[in-house]
Protein backbone atom coordinates (compact mmCIF):
# COMPACT_ATOMS: atom_id res chain seq x y z
CA UNK A 1 0.00 0.00 0.00
CA UNK A 2 0.75 3.73 -0.36
CA UNK A 3 0.89 6.63 1.73
CA UNK A 4 2.14 8.03 4.87
CA UNK A 5 0.49 10.33 6.92
CA UNK A 6 -3.42 11.02 6.73
CA UNK A 7 -27.62 19.92 -2.87
CA UNK A 8 -28.03 22.62 -0.99
CA UNK A 9 -27.70 23.32 2.81
CA UNK A 10 -26.60 25.39 4.66
CA UNK A 11 -23.65 24.82 7.72
CA UNK A 12 -23.35 24.86 11.61
CA UNK A 13 -21.96 21.02 11.25
CA UNK A 14 -19.36 21.51 13.42
CA UNK A 15 -21.53 23.04 15.94
CA UNK A 16 -21.13 20.56 19.06
CA UNK A 17 -17.38 19.81 18.49
CA UNK A 18 -15.68 23.40 17.62
CA UNK A 19 -16.40 26.46 19.99
CA UNK A 20 -16.27 30.25 18.89
CA UNK A 21 -13.03 30.16 16.71
CA UNK A 22 -12.27 34.04 16.24
CA UNK A 23 -10.93 34.20 12.94
CA UNK A 24 -13.45 35.64 10.07
CA UNK A 25 -13.75 34.60 6.85
CA UNK A 26 -12.05 36.98 5.15
CA UNK A 27 -10.03 36.28 1.61
CA UNK A 28 -6.80 36.33 4.48
CA UNK A 29 -8.71 34.50 6.93
CA UNK A 30 -9.98 31.48 3.86
CA UNK A 31 -6.16 31.80 2.62
CA UNK A 32 -5.15 30.51 6.54
CA UNK A 33 -6.90 27.83 5.51
CA UNK A 34 -3.67 26.45 3.25
CA UNK A 35 -1.30 28.39 4.63
CA UNK A 36 -1.75 28.35 8.58
CA UNK A 37 -1.28 31.66 9.01
CA UNK A 38 -24.09 29.92 -18.51
CA UNK A 39 -26.60 31.43 -16.12
CA UNK A 40 -29.30 28.75 -15.64
CA UNK A 41 -33.39 29.67 -14.48
CA UNK A 42 -33.80 29.74 -11.21
CA UNK A 43 -36.18 26.69 -11.41
CA UNK A 44 -33.60 24.42 -12.74
CA UNK A 45 -30.72 24.35 -10.09
CA UNK A 46 -33.48 23.23 -7.25
CA UNK A 47 -35.03 20.60 -9.58
CA UNK A 48 -31.93 19.12 -10.27
CA UNK A 49 -30.91 19.26 -6.37
CA UNK A 50 -34.06 17.22 -5.69
CA UNK A 51 -33.65 14.54 -8.69
CA UNK A 52 -31.84 11.36 -8.10
CA UNK A 53 -30.13 9.81 -10.97
CA UNK A 54 -32.81 7.30 -10.70
CA UNK A 55 -35.77 9.57 -10.16
CA UNK A 56 -38.14 9.31 -7.15
CA UNK A 57 -40.18 11.74 -4.83
CA UNK A 58 -38.07 14.35 -2.18
CA UNK A 59 -38.96 14.52 1.31
CA UNK A 60 -39.76 17.45 3.30
CA UNK A 61 -36.44 18.14 4.26
CA UNK A 62 -34.35 21.03 3.62
CA UNK A 63 -31.88 19.89 1.16
CA UNK A 64 -34.77 17.72 -0.32
CA UNK A 65 -32.83 13.95 -0.04
CA UNK A 66 -35.09 12.05 -2.41
CA UNK A 67 -37.09 9.98 0.22
CA UNK A 68 -36.31 6.76 -2.10
CA UNK A 69 -32.91 7.60 -2.19
CA UNK A 70 -30.33 5.13 -2.36
CA UNK A 71 -27.09 5.20 -2.58
CA UNK A 72 -25.59 2.39 -4.07
CA UNK A 73 -27.92 3.26 -7.30
CA UNK A 74 -24.77 4.87 -9.83
CA UNK A 75 -21.75 4.36 -8.43
CA UNK A 76 -20.26 1.04 -9.61
CA UNK A 77 -19.04 -1.42 -7.25
CA UNK A 78 -15.96 -3.10 -7.27
CA UNK A 79 -12.97 -4.95 -4.64
CA UNK A 80 -9.75 -3.01 -4.20
CA UNK A 81 -8.33 -5.44 -1.88
CA UNK A 82 -8.43 -3.06 1.08
CA UNK A 83 -6.50 -0.12 -0.63
CA UNK A 84 -5.11 2.55 1.10
CA UNK A 85 -7.11 5.31 -0.32
CA UNK A 86 -5.42 9.04 1.26
CA UNK A 87 -6.79 12.01 1.05
CA UNK A 88 -4.75 15.16 1.34
CA UNK A 89 -6.42 17.60 3.64
CA UNK A 90 -5.70 21.49 3.22
CA UNK A 91 -8.95 22.54 5.79
CA UNK A 92 -7.29 23.45 9.13
CA UNK A 93 -8.67 26.75 9.79
CA UNK A 94 -10.70 27.04 12.96
CA UNK A 95 -13.61 29.17 11.44
CA UNK A 96 -14.53 26.42 9.07
CA UNK A 97 -18.07 24.43 10.86
CA UNK A 98 -16.23 21.08 10.35
CA UNK A 99 -12.22 20.27 8.80
CA UNK A 100 -11.60 16.72 8.77
CA UNK A 101 -13.36 14.29 6.31
CA UNK A 102 -12.94 10.92 7.94
CA UNK A 103 -13.73 9.93 11.56
CA UNK A 104 -12.10 6.79 13.58
CA UNK A 105 -15.28 6.43 15.38
CA UNK A 106 -18.86 7.63 16.60
CA UNK A 107 -20.00 9.62 19.09
CA UNK A 108 -22.91 11.43 18.70
CA UNK A 109 -22.41 14.45 17.19
CA UNK A 110 -24.47 14.30 14.30
CA UNK A 111 -22.01 15.16 11.71
CA UNK A 112 -19.03 13.02 13.07
CA UNK A 113 -21.07 10.43 12.97
CA UNK A 114 -22.45 10.78 9.79
CA UNK A 115 -18.70 11.24 7.98
CA UNK A 116 -18.21 7.67 9.90
CA UNK A 117 -21.04 6.59 8.27
CA UNK A 118 -20.36 7.51 4.78
CA UNK A 119 -16.91 6.38 5.43
CA UNK A 120 -17.48 2.99 6.10
CA UNK A 121 -20.22 2.67 3.39
CA UNK A 122 -17.75 3.21 1.11
CA UNK A 123 -14.61 0.78 2.73
CA UNK A 124 -17.24 -2.23 2.74
CA UNK A 125 -18.66 -0.77 -0.39
CA UNK A 126 -15.37 -1.12 -2.26
CA UNK A 127 -13.33 -2.97 0.21
CA UNK A 128 -10.68 -0.13 0.61
CA UNK A 129 -9.40 2.29 3.89
CA UNK A 130 -9.89 5.99 3.53
CA UNK A 131 -7.65 8.28 5.40
CA UNK A 132 -6.58 11.44 5.62
CA UNK A 133 -3.78 13.62 5.71
CA UNK A 134 -5.03 16.98 7.26
CA UNK A 135 -1.82 19.41 6.57
CA UNK A 136 -2.22 23.34 7.34
CA UNK A 137 -0.94 24.01 3.60
CA UNK A 138 -1.89 21.27 1.14
CA UNK A 139 -1.35 23.33 -2.25
CA UNK A 140 1.99 23.70 -1.51
CA UNK A 141 2.41 19.91 -0.57
CA UNK A 142 0.61 19.03 -3.64
CA UNK A 143 3.40 20.62 -5.62
CA UNK A 144 6.17 18.87 -3.96
CA UNK A 145 4.45 15.75 -4.41
CA UNK A 146 3.94 15.85 -8.10
CA UNK A 147 7.50 17.48 -8.74
CA UNK A 148 8.88 14.29 -6.96
CA UNK A 149 6.83 11.75 -8.72
CA UNK A 150 3.74 11.62 -6.49
CA UNK A 151 2.48 8.42 -4.84
CA UNK A 152 1.55 10.18 -1.58
CA UNK A 153 -1.86 10.44 -1.81
CA UNK A 154 -5.18 9.83 -4.21
CA UNK A 155 -6.99 13.29 -4.01
CA UNK A 156 -6.32 16.29 -2.82
CA UNK A 157 -8.35 19.38 -1.31
CA UNK A 158 -7.84 23.25 -1.82
CA UNK A 159 -8.69 26.10 -1.55
CA UNK A 160 -11.03 27.32 -4.85
CA UNK A 161 -8.93 30.57 -4.59
CA UNK A 162 -5.52 28.35 -5.25
CA UNK A 163 -7.03 26.10 -7.39
CA UNK A 164 -6.47 27.68 -11.26
CA UNK A 165 -2.94 28.33 -10.31
CA UNK A 166 -2.21 24.74 -9.25
CA UNK A 167 -3.71 23.77 -12.25
CA UNK A 168 -2.13 26.14 -14.64
CA UNK A 169 1.15 24.84 -13.11
CA UNK A 170 0.25 21.36 -14.52
CA UNK A 171 -0.24 19.86 -11.36
CA UNK A 172 -3.83 17.96 -11.32
CA UNK A 173 -5.49 16.48 -14.13
CA UNK A 174 -8.69 17.45 -16.28
CA UNK A 175 -11.58 15.59 -14.93
CA UNK A 176 -12.95 16.14 -18.31
CA UNK A 177 -10.48 13.98 -19.72
CA UNK A 178 -10.80 10.60 -17.83
CA UNK A 179 -13.16 8.95 -20.48
CA UNK A 180 -16.40 8.84 -19.05
CA UNK A 181 -14.50 7.53 -15.68
CA UNK A 182 -16.50 9.52 -13.04
CA UNK A 183 -19.76 11.20 -13.98
CA UNK A 184 -20.58 14.32 -12.89
CA UNK A 185 -23.48 14.83 -13.74
CA UNK A 186 -25.16 12.83 -10.70
CA UNK A 187 -27.23 14.63 -7.87
CA UNK A 188 -24.07 14.24 -5.42
CA UNK A 189 -22.45 16.48 -7.94
CA UNK A 190 -22.75 20.70 -7.20
CA UNK A 191 -24.36 21.38 -10.87
CA UNK A 192 -23.25 25.08 -10.01
CA UNK A 193 -19.26 24.36 -9.60
CA UNK A 194 -19.58 22.13 -12.89
CA UNK A 195 -20.96 24.94 -14.56
CA UNK A 196 -19.21 27.63 -13.18
CA UNK A 197 -15.53 25.89 -12.97
CA UNK A 198 -15.38 24.49 -16.69
CA UNK A 199 -12.90 26.84 -19.01
CA UNK A 200 -13.59 25.73 -22.48
CA UNK A 201 -14.65 22.30 -21.57
CA UNK A 202 -11.55 21.68 -19.02
CA UNK A 203 -12.86 20.74 -15.65
CA UNK A 204 -9.48 20.47 -12.71
CA UNK A 205 -11.46 20.48 -9.91
CA UNK A 206 -15.16 20.34 -8.53
CA UNK A 207 -16.98 19.92 -5.26
CA UNK A 208 -19.50 17.35 -3.79
CA UNK A 209 -21.56 16.00 -1.06
CA UNK A 210 -19.01 14.69 0.48
CA UNK A 211 -17.35 18.20 1.17
CA UNK A 212 -18.94 20.77 3.66
CA UNK A 213 -16.68 24.03 3.29
CA UNK A 214 -18.64 24.74 0.12
CA UNK A 215 -21.72 25.59 2.42
CA UNK A 216 -19.53 27.46 5.10
CA UNK A 217 -18.01 29.81 2.67
CA UNK A 218 -21.25 31.44 1.18
CA UNK A 219 -21.12 34.94 1.94
CA UNK A 220 -24.69 34.97 3.43
CA UNK A 221 -27.43 37.88 4.65
CA UNK A 222 -29.64 37.70 7.42
CA UNK A 223 -32.44 40.19 8.60
CA UNK A 224 -33.68 40.69 11.91
CA UNK A 225 -37.46 39.67 11.76
CA UNK A 226 -38.30 41.50 15.27
CA UNK A 227 -36.68 44.93 13.43
CA UNK A 228 -38.70 44.74 10.41
CA UNK A 229 -41.77 44.18 12.66
CA UNK A 230 -40.66 47.03 14.99
CA UNK A 231 -39.78 49.45 12.27
CA UNK A 232 -42.97 48.59 10.15
CA UNK A 233 -40.54 47.31 7.14
CA UNK A 234 -41.29 45.70 3.80
CA UNK A 235 -41.23 41.97 4.55
CA UNK A 236 -37.52 40.74 2.54
CA UNK A 237 -39.32 37.38 1.94
CA UNK A 238 -41.92 39.61 0.02
CA UNK A 239 -39.61 41.38 -1.68
CA UNK A 240 -38.01 38.17 -2.87
CA UNK A 241 -41.27 36.18 -3.54
CA UNK A 242 -42.29 39.75 -5.61
CA UNK A 243 -38.99 39.97 -7.66
CA UNK A 244 -38.62 43.49 -5.68
CA UNK A 245 -35.41 42.23 -4.14
CA UNK A 246 -32.79 44.44 -5.86
CA UNK A 247 -30.10 46.50 -4.44
CA UNK A 248 -31.88 50.08 -4.28
CA UNK A 249 -34.09 48.45 -2.14
CA UNK A 250 -31.80 47.26 -0.07
CA UNK A 251 -29.99 50.34 0.45
CA UNK A 252 -33.33 52.01 0.92
CA UNK A 253 -34.20 49.82 3.54
CA UNK A 254 -30.42 49.85 5.33
CA UNK A 255 -31.65 53.73 5.47
CA UNK A 256 -34.11 53.25 7.58
CA UNK A 257 -32.46 51.38 10.38
CA UNK A 258 -30.03 53.87 11.03
CA UNK A 259 -30.57 55.67 14.28
CA UNK A 260 -28.71 57.21 17.57
CA UNK A 261 -30.43 55.20 19.88
CA UNK A 262 -29.45 56.84 22.72
CA UNK A 263 -29.46 60.46 21.55
CA UNK A 264 -25.96 61.26 22.34
CA UNK A 265 -24.54 62.41 18.61
CA UNK A 266 -21.71 59.58 18.71
CA UNK A 267 -22.99 56.02 16.57
CA UNK A 268 -21.48 53.31 18.74
CA UNK A 269 -22.24 49.58 19.04
CA UNK A 270 -25.61 50.25 20.73
CA UNK A 271 -26.85 52.91 18.02
CA UNK A 272 -29.22 51.29 15.52
CA UNK A 273 -27.78 50.19 11.44
CA UNK A 274 -29.46 48.94 8.80
CA UNK A 275 -26.41 46.52 8.60
CA UNK A 276 -23.74 44.97 10.28
CA UNK A 277 -20.65 43.24 8.17
CA UNK A 278 -17.07 44.55 6.90
CA UNK A 279 -16.68 45.94 3.62
CA UNK A 280 -14.25 43.33 1.75
CA UNK A 281 -17.48 40.79 2.66
CA UNK A 282 -20.32 43.00 1.98
CA UNK A 283 -18.44 43.63 -1.87
CA UNK A 284 -18.39 40.40 -2.46
CA UNK A 285 -21.96 39.66 -1.67
CA UNK A 286 -23.22 42.91 -3.51
CA UNK A 287 -21.53 42.90 -6.47
CA UNK A 288 -21.78 39.02 -6.91
CA UNK A 289 -25.81 39.18 -5.97
CA UNK A 290 -26.07 42.28 -8.85
CA UNK A 291 -24.42 39.90 -11.44
CA UNK A 292 -21.20 41.48 -11.69
CA UNK A 293 -18.58 38.76 -12.28
CA UNK A 294 -14.87 40.25 -12.01
CA UNK A 295 -13.81 37.47 -14.19
CA UNK A 296 -16.66 36.43 -16.61
CA UNK A 297 -16.86 33.73 -20.00
CA UNK A 298 -17.85 35.61 -23.30
CA UNK A 299 -20.96 33.89 -24.59
CA UNK A 300 -19.73 32.87 -27.75
CA UNK A 301 -16.43 31.76 -27.24
CA UNK A 302 -16.20 31.14 -23.63
CA UNK A 303 -13.12 32.80 -23.45
CA UNK A 304 -12.66 34.50 -20.08
CA UNK A 305 -13.05 38.40 -20.18
CA UNK A 306 -13.29 40.77 -17.70
CA UNK A 307 -16.32 41.46 -16.29
CA UNK A 308 -16.52 44.45 -15.27
CA UNK A 309 -16.26 47.25 -17.82
CA UNK A 310 -19.54 48.96 -18.85
CA UNK A 311 -21.57 50.98 -17.18
CA UNK A 312 -23.31 48.66 -14.92
CA UNK A 313 -20.08 47.98 -12.57
CA UNK A 314 -20.10 51.87 -12.21
CA UNK A 315 -24.15 51.92 -11.20
CA UNK A 316 -23.04 48.88 -8.54
CA UNK A 317 -20.06 50.42 -7.72
CA UNK A 318 -21.87 54.10 -6.86
CA UNK A 319 -24.77 52.41 -4.79
CA UNK A 320 -22.44 50.32 -2.25
CA UNK A 321 -20.13 53.00 -1.65
CA UNK A 322 -23.45 55.10 -0.92
CA UNK A 323 -24.18 52.16 1.32
CA UNK A 324 -20.10 51.69 3.13
CA UNK A 325 -19.80 55.71 3.30
CA UNK A 326 -23.07 57.48 3.37
CA UNK A 327 -23.93 58.25 7.02
CA UNK A 328 -24.24 55.98 9.56
CA UNK A 329 -26.85 53.24 7.55
CA UNK A 330 -23.88 50.19 8.03
CA UNK A 331 -22.05 49.30 10.89
CA UNK A 332 -18.35 48.09 9.01
CA UNK A 333 -16.36 46.89 11.94
CA UNK A 334 -13.54 47.50 10.29
CA UNK A 335 -13.79 51.18 9.39
CA UNK A 336 -12.06 53.44 12.03
CA UNK A 337 -14.66 55.32 13.26
CA UNK A 338 -16.45 51.53 13.95
CA UNK A 339 -13.48 49.85 14.68
CA UNK A 340 -12.75 51.55 18.80
CA UNK A 341 -15.88 50.37 19.58
CA UNK A 342 -15.58 46.40 18.74
CA UNK A 343 -15.45 45.45 22.39
CA UNK A 344 -11.92 43.67 22.17
CA UNK A 345 -13.88 41.01 19.70
CA UNK A 346 -12.58 42.50 16.17
CA UNK A 347 -14.68 40.91 13.16
CA UNK A 348 -16.89 39.49 15.92
CA UNK A 349 -18.42 42.70 17.03
CA UNK A 350 -21.08 41.59 13.98
CA UNK A 351 -22.45 38.95 15.90
CA UNK A 352 -23.45 40.96 18.85
CA UNK A 353 -24.43 44.15 17.14
CA UNK A 354 -27.19 41.93 15.68
CA UNK A 355 -28.20 39.52 17.87
CA UNK A 356 -28.72 42.19 20.21
CA UNK A 357 -31.42 44.24 18.09
CA UNK A 358 -28.87 46.55 17.02
CA UNK A 359 -29.10 45.54 13.10
CA UNK A 360 -31.80 45.33 10.52
CA UNK A 361 -28.94 42.73 8.30
CA UNK A 362 -26.07 40.99 9.21
CA UNK A 363 -23.91 39.07 7.01
CA UNK A 364 -20.88 36.83 7.07
CA UNK A 365 -19.86 33.32 5.63
CA UNK A 366 -22.68 30.91 6.86
CA UNK A 367 -19.96 28.53 9.14
CA UNK A 368 -20.82 31.88 11.20
CA UNK A 369 -24.43 31.30 11.42
CA UNK A 370 -24.01 29.33 14.51
CA UNK A 371 -23.58 31.93 16.96
CA UNK A 372 -27.03 33.28 15.86
CA UNK A 373 -28.97 29.83 17.22
CA UNK A 374 -29.37 31.55 20.72
CA UNK A 375 -31.04 34.93 19.23
CA UNK A 376 -34.00 35.43 21.34
CA UNK A 377 -35.25 37.75 18.36
CA UNK A 378 -36.11 35.25 15.23
CA UNK A 379 -34.09 35.96 11.77
CA UNK A 380 -34.18 34.96 8.39
CA UNK A 381 -31.95 34.89 5.63
CA UNK A 382 -32.40 35.54 1.89
CA UNK A 383 -30.09 35.78 -1.24
CA UNK A 384 -27.97 38.90 -2.31
CA UNK A 385 -30.40 41.44 -3.51
CA UNK A 386 -30.56 41.61 -7.56
CA UNK A 387 -29.08 44.36 -9.78
CA UNK A 388 -32.57 45.19 -10.80
CA UNK A 389 -35.68 43.47 -11.52
CA UNK A 390 -34.75 42.80 -15.02
CA UNK A 391 -31.85 40.62 -13.52
CA UNK A 392 -32.94 36.77 -14.78
CA UNK A 393 -31.78 35.15 -11.39
CA UNK A 394 -30.15 35.31 -7.63
CA UNK A 395 -26.50 35.16 -7.15
CA UNK A 396 -24.79 33.44 -3.96
CA UNK A 397 -21.32 33.49 -4.19
CA UNK A 398 -19.28 30.77 -2.53
CA UNK A 399 -15.66 32.46 -3.06
CA UNK A 400 -13.19 30.05 -1.35
CA UNK A 401 -14.31 26.28 -0.65
CA UNK A 402 -12.03 23.23 -0.58
CA UNK A 403 -12.05 21.79 -4.29
CA UNK A 404 -11.22 17.96 -5.03
CA UNK A 405 -8.65 17.40 -7.75
CA UNK A 406 -7.05 14.40 -8.73
CA UNK A 407 -2.92 15.10 -8.89
CA UNK A 408 -1.45 14.69 -12.35
CA UNK A 409 0.71 11.63 -11.09
CA UNK A 410 -2.06 9.21 -10.13
CA UNK A 411 -2.02 6.26 -12.34
CA UNK A 412 -4.87 4.06 -11.62
CA UNK A 413 -7.60 6.89 -12.69
CA UNK A 414 -10.53 4.96 -12.53
CA UNK A 415 -10.24 3.47 -8.99
CA UNK A 416 -9.63 7.07 -7.71
CA UNK A 417 -12.55 8.31 -9.43
CA UNK A 418 -14.65 5.47 -8.43
CA UNK A 419 -14.33 5.53 -4.62
CA UNK A 420 -14.39 9.47 -4.73
CA UNK A 421 -17.62 9.19 -6.48
CA UNK A 422 -18.75 6.48 -3.98
CA UNK A 423 -17.57 8.80 -1.14
CA UNK A 424 -19.64 11.61 -2.95
CA UNK A 425 -22.76 9.49 -3.44
CA UNK A 426 -22.56 8.14 0.65
CA UNK A 427 -22.65 11.52 1.98
CA UNK A 428 -25.69 12.22 0.08
CA UNK A 429 -27.64 11.23 2.68
CA UNK A 430 -25.48 11.01 5.34
CA UNK A 431 -23.04 14.21 5.39
CA UNK A 432 -24.88 16.79 3.92
CA UNK A 433 -28.14 15.45 6.00
CA UNK A 434 -26.70 15.89 9.36
CA UNK A 435 -24.41 18.99 8.17
CA UNK A 436 -28.33 20.91 7.40
CA UNK A 437 -31.54 18.70 8.45
CA UNK A 438 -30.00 17.73 11.80
CA UNK A 439 -27.50 20.14 13.18
CA UNK A 440 -29.72 22.67 11.26
CA UNK A 441 -32.38 22.68 13.77
CA UNK A 442 -34.28 25.41 15.87
CA UNK A 443 -34.33 28.80 14.83
CA UNK A 444 -32.60 28.80 11.71
CA UNK A 445 -34.79 27.15 9.96
CA UNK A 446 -38.15 26.29 11.71
CA UNK A 447 -40.33 28.04 9.39
CA UNK A 448 -41.38 26.89 6.15
CA UNK A 449 -40.52 30.50 4.61
CA UNK A 450 -37.20 30.41 5.73
CA UNK A 451 -36.66 26.65 4.56
CA UNK A 452 -37.58 27.81 1.18
CA UNK A 453 -35.41 31.33 1.23
CA UNK A 454 -32.21 28.30 2.07
CA UNK A 455 -33.52 26.65 -1.37
CA UNK A 456 -33.25 29.65 -3.03
CA UNK A 457 -30.08 30.44 -1.88
CA UNK A 458 -28.42 27.53 -2.45
CA UNK A 459 -30.20 26.27 -5.80
CA UNK A 460 -28.09 29.11 -7.31
CA UNK A 461 -24.57 29.21 -6.00
CA UNK A 462 -21.63 31.23 -7.29
CA UNK A 463 -17.84 30.05 -7.76
CA UNK A 464 -15.97 32.88 -8.08
CA UNK A 465 -13.34 32.41 -10.89
CA UNK A 466 -10.12 33.56 -9.08
CA UNK A 467 -6.20 34.38 -10.61
CA UNK A 468 -3.45 35.63 -8.35
CA UNK A 469 -2.21 37.55 -11.62
CA UNK A 470 -5.16 39.23 -12.34
CA UNK A 471 -6.66 42.32 -9.95
CA UNK A 472 -9.96 42.80 -11.11
CA UNK A 473 -11.15 41.91 -7.50
CA UNK A 474 -8.64 43.76 -5.26
CA UNK A 475 -9.40 46.83 -7.04
CA UNK A 476 -12.82 47.22 -6.67
CA UNK A 477 -12.72 46.16 -2.80
CA UNK A 478 -9.77 48.37 -2.30
CA UNK A 479 -11.41 51.22 -3.63
CA UNK A 480 -15.17 50.41 -1.95
CA UNK A 481 -13.86 49.62 1.47
CA UNK A 482 -10.67 52.60 1.08
CA UNK A 483 -13.72 55.23 -0.08
CA UNK A 484 -12.69 55.77 -3.35
CA UNK A 485 -16.05 57.67 -4.28
CA UNK A 486 -14.59 56.78 -8.38
CA UNK A 487 -14.15 53.54 -9.72
CA UNK A 488 -13.70 54.50 -13.66
CA UNK A 489 -10.15 56.06 -12.91
CA UNK A 490 -8.96 52.84 -11.06
CA UNK A 491 -10.39 50.25 -13.49
CA UNK A 492 -8.43 52.30 -15.89
CA UNK A 493 -5.25 52.02 -14.42
CA UNK A 494 -5.50 48.61 -14.41
CA UNK A 495 -6.90 47.93 -17.30
CA UNK A 496 -3.59 46.45 -19.24
CA UNK A 497 -2.57 44.48 -16.52
CA UNK A 498 -5.46 42.75 -16.42
CA UNK A 499 -6.26 41.45 -19.73
CA UNK A 500 -2.36 40.63 -20.03
CA UNK A 501 -3.68 38.35 -16.90
CA UNK A 502 -6.57 37.23 -19.00
CA UNK A 503 -4.46 36.61 -22.41
CA UNK A 504 -2.01 34.35 -20.49
CA UNK A 505 -4.80 32.47 -19.09
CA UNK A 506 -7.32 32.51 -22.34
CA UNK A 507 -3.65 30.99 -24.00
CA UNK A 508 -3.56 28.64 -21.83
CA UNK A 509 -6.68 26.96 -21.62
CA UNK A 510 -7.77 27.64 -25.75
CA UNK A 511 -4.26 27.14 -27.06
Amino acid sequence: MKKCGRLTALLLAGLLTLSGALAGCSEKAAEEAETGGADQETTAPVQAAEENTSGGEASDALIAVEADYDWTAGVAKNDYGGYEFMILNGCTASWYSYTLVTTEETTGEPVNDAVYERTQRTNEFLNVDVKENNVSDSTAELKRSVKAGGGDFDVALCTLMNSFGIAMEGNILDLNTLGGQLDLSTSWWDQNAVHDLDINGKLYFTTSDFDTTRFDSIRSLYFNKQLVTDLSLENPYDLVDDNRWTLDKFVEICALGESDLDGDGVMTDTDRYGYVTYGELAVDMLTAGAGIRYIDKDPDTGRLMDGTQGEKLVDVYAKIYDLLWTDNRIFDCRQSRYSKYDRGLGDRIQEPVFTENHAIFYSECMAWTRVLREMEADFGVVPPPKFNEDQDRYYSIILNPFMQMIPITEKETERTCNILDVLAAASHDTVVDAYVNVTLTGKVARDPDTVRMLHLVFAELYYNLHFSNISIRSTIQNGLTGGQENISSMIQKTAKSVNKGLEKVNAQFFG
